[in-house]
Parts: C-alpha cells; sequence; structure tokens
C-alpha cells in the first residue's frame, strides 16, 4: 500500500494497542524516506510502553463493548481511597489518540478516580455528554456531583485536540485544582483571527450557542493564579502554535512548546515515555 496509507494504519493499530501493530511498523522501517522511518521508530515505541500496561486481547469483551461505545462516560474508580478524581475531554475521534482502554491502564497507578467524557460529535462538548451532563453548562455541575459521590474534594482536568478547548473552558467553570492541555484551540469564535478547527464548518456554527464559544484568554486573565494550568503544543503544528501564543503573557497558564512535535502531542509523550508522568506532576501534592 502507498506509504501514506501504510502510516495511517499503523497509527490506527499502534493506538489500541494491537498486537497485529509490530508488522506494520516493521515494513515502515524499510522505507527509503527518512520522516516515515522516524514515524515508524515513534510509532514502536509508543507500542511497547503501551503493551506494558495492557494487552488489549486479553480484555473482557463486555468491558471492551462498553469502552468503544461513542457516547456516554467512563468511570474508573480508584482501587483505594482517594479525593483526587482526574476528569479527561476526550477527542472527536472516541480517543485520546490512544484507546480509551489503554489510557486508563496507563494512568491507573496515580492513585486517582479517572472520569473519560466522550461527545464524537462537532458539538465540541456544547450538547454535554450523553447519560451524563444535558449541554456545556452542566458539564461542572455533574463532574462536582460525581466528586461527591466518591468522596473526592479535588478535581483535576485535561483535554487534547478537539476535546481540549472545552476541557479549558470547564476547568473555568469548577473548584479545579490543575488542569493539563494539550494541541488544542483556545479562542472559537466564529469571527476569531486563529486558525480555525476544520470541523467547526458554518454549517456547524449555525447550530451552536455563540455564548459558548468565548475567547478563553479571557476568562484566564481573572483565573486564581494559585491553580496550576499548562498548555503543552508542537512547535512544527502552526495551529496549535497560534492558539498557544493566543494566551501568551497570561499568569494563569503555563505554555510548553514540545521542540520537534507536530499536532499529537500525545504521541510524542508516549514515545518519549513521558505521558504518564506529565500527568502525575498534574495531580501531584502541592
Amino acid at each position: 500500500m502507498p506509504p501514506r496509507q501504510a502510516l495511517l494504519l499503523a497509527e490506527e493499530l499502534v493506538s489500541h494497542g494491537h498486537p497485529e501493530a509490530l508488522r506494520l511498523t516493521a515494513l515502515l522501517l524499510q522505507n527509503p524516506h527518512r520522516d516515515v522511518v522516524e514515524r515508524g521508530i515513534s510509532l514502536e515505541k509508543c507500542f511497547h510502553h503501551m503493551r506494558a500496561q495492557l494487552h488489549v486481547e486479553d480484555v473482557d469483551r463486555k468491558q471492551i463493548v462498553r469502552a468503544y461505545r461513542k457516547d456516554g462516560y467512563l468511570l474508573f474508580e480508584s482501587p483505594q481511597k482517594s479525593r483526587k478524581l482526574l476528569v479527561i475531554f476526550t477527542t472527536i475521534y472516541n480517543n485520546y489518540f490512544i484507546s480509551h482502554l489503554n489510557l486508563q491502564a496507563m494512568l491507573k497507578g496515580l492513585g486517582c478516580h479517572l472520569l473519560l467524557l466522550k461527545e464524537t460529535t462537532l458539538a465540541n462538548y456544547q450538547r454535554g455528554v450523553v447519560s451524563f451532563a444535558r449541554d456545556l453548562p452542566d458539564l461542572p455541575v455533574q463532574i462536582q456531583a460525581t466528586a461527591r459521590k466518591l468522596g473526592a474534594d479535588q478535581i483535576y482536568l485535561s483535554g487534547f485536540s478537539s476535546g481540549g478547548y472545552a476541557a479549558l473552558q470547564t476547568s473555568l467553570l469548577l473548584p479545579c485544582h490543575g488542569y493539563l492541555g494539550f494541541s488544542h484551540p483556545t479562542d472559537l469564535r466564529p469571527d476569531s483571527p486563529l486558525p480555525r478547527p476544520w470541523y467547526l464548518t458554518d454549517e456547524v456554527y449555525a447550530r451552536l450557542d455563540p455564548r459558548w464559544l468565548p475567547d478563553l484568554r479571557v476568562p484566564l486573565a481573572d483565573a486564581d493564579p494559585a491553580v496550576p494550568r499548562v498548555l503543552c503544543y508542537g512547535d512544527r503544528a502552526p495551529r496549535d502554535v497560534a492558539n498557544a501564543g493566543h494566551l501568551a503573557g497570561l499568569g494563569t497558564i503555563r505554555l510548553v512548546p514540545l521542540a520537534g512535535a507536530g499536532h499529537n502531542t500525545i504521541r510524542y509523550l508516549l514515545a518519549k515515555g513521558r505521558l504518564t508522568a506529565a500527568f502525575r506532576r498534574l495531580v501531584a501534592d502541592r
């Protein structure tokens, strides 16, 4: 198959921790193009880090069906008593680059309750989350209610790509103890000067409530500077550079450029064995 198609398929297999992934990445390493080989090496590293935590073929079938549903939410309670709830806003592709099962396996050692929110439409969480919250304003209400039921009084949020904007926005609408974002928009106003995400077409905008598509620089300017907020982005992704730069100069969020990374900063950090450490710093006692 053409190299681009092979790359996409290899990335898909790796993101699920599929046992056949290495057969395809091995072919990428034989490609004469250096960029293809580099991607193959990166994907192999991601695969090995994920397989060290989970073999998806050994997971119970009912659990797989539940995890791969395209709507709703997944709640993984900590086996030990915990005061911390980590809420992750997943992407329109029903993943966090890696599958929900693999993400949970990598983060289960943090000692937190883990809540994964799913929104695979183009509404950007404005219509809430099926069986959890009716709309975006209801999300912080239901997250706090979930935390109370779990006995958690510390809430941390994270979002990547299409899920990151709503995650950062929600972190400003509830008592938040920390935020970790990756490669996401920061201003979704229809007339924003920033690059518009491909999925927010004029037709999609017409169905959304502009009140919940603000310039996040405005509320961030008034946010509590004691709450640590971090936005990581790849310096090879012009759109992400522009969105991160829009927040430059604020004392309420730290911008972290990742040298040599593109849009997929999750894959970049996972390949380097740094993804779990980033989340561990997020929920660390201060």
